[in-house]
């Protein structure tokens, strides 16, 4: 079953599943991180790996997020096994609820590719309002910058 159920917090046990999606051709608007790089981010109190699994318990996907300051949140990754079955929205909703619980946390951001329409709209769909944009971090590429006021 490939429908989402549930999100987890990550182990170290998933580092490999995270790097194998990363690594799916696919998922071309994602950057990758090594496994060490992921071994210290994990272990590091700013950052949150989640992981969104199946009723059968298996992982369909995974975010990494990263606290900025005491009341921002940087979306850094979302990626999900399977694309037009609901998963991310439904993980995504779901992780936006678990940080909803943070009564210090005010916003939530990310950047994502502009010409990456798709997670644009879902970005959108959810709640997400561009305030700005990026030319300068990843050469030749325009990065706009979405943000998730909670409430």
């Amino acid at each position: 079953m490939t429908s989402f159920h549930r999100t987890r917090l990550a182990t170290e046990d998933d580092i490999f599943f995270i790097r194998a999606l990363e690594m799916d051709p696919a998922n071309q608007y994602v950057h990758q991180w090594n496994e060490e790089q992921h071994a210290t981010k994990l272990a590091d109190p700013t950052y949150r790996y989640l992981i969104a699994e199946n009723v059968e318990g298996k992982p369909i996907g995974f975010a990494i997020l990263n606290y900025n300051s005491a009341d921002r949140l940087e979306w850094r990754r979302i990626i999900v096994a399977r694309r037009g079955f609901g998963i991310g929205r439904a993980f995504m909703r779901d992780v936006l609820a678990y940080f909803a619980q943070d009564e210090a946390l005010e916003t939530i951001w990310l950047d994502v590719y502009a010409r990456n329409e798709r997670a644009v709209h879902v970005y959108t769909s959810l709640g997400f309002k561009q305030t700005g944009e990026d030319l300068t971090s990843v050469p030749g590429e325009q990065l706009l910058v979405m943000e998730y006021q909670l409430p």
